[in-house]
């Protein structure tokens, strides 16, 4: 009964102290980490305002007010050197959805996945590197 006592006892000390190593082993590996650059906002200005199609001979119109998220400085410049292929990429995303895909809300975060892809692949064929972290719709009106 003692020895049952004892290990009773001695056992979470013992956890603790394991416990306790592994703290300090996680603590040394994230300091082994580089940090990361910091998120910066590239405004595509002007808005992107194109046409899309309506129903029967009707045409609709979009304005989007786009951020592009990005890490880095170097990032952020290689988004403002190719900013005109940007924004004709967006132009040309934008005027290929119909009525059905600009309109309803729920759409609206798809739309704005398809859109980062598209806008990351274009500047990863031009750039060679992955720049694009996110892109934001900050202002969205249709009619």
């Amino acid at each position: 009964m003692a020895r049952f006592i004892k290990i009773f006892f001695i056992m979470p000390f013992l956890l603790a102290l394991i416990g306790g190593s592994n703290y300090l082993m996680a603590e040394e590996e994230t300091e082994e980490k580089p940090d990361l650059e910091p998120i910066m906002y590239y405004e595509i200005d002007p808005n992107i305002l194109t046409f899309y199609q309506g129903t029967g001979r009707k045409i609709g119109y979009v304005v989007v007010q786009v951020n592009v998220a990005v890490r880095g400085q170097e990032n952020y410049d290689l988004v403002e050197l190719h900013l005109p292929l940007i924004q004709d990429t967006l132009i040309d995303f934008f005027n290929k959805q119909d009525k059905s895909v600009i309109q309803p809300i729920a759409e609206r975060e798809n739309l704005r996945k398809k859109a980062k892809e598209r806008v990351a692949q274009i500047l990863k064929e031009e750039t060679k590197k992955d720049v694009v972290e996110n892109l934001l719709f900050t202002n969205y009106v249709y009619q």
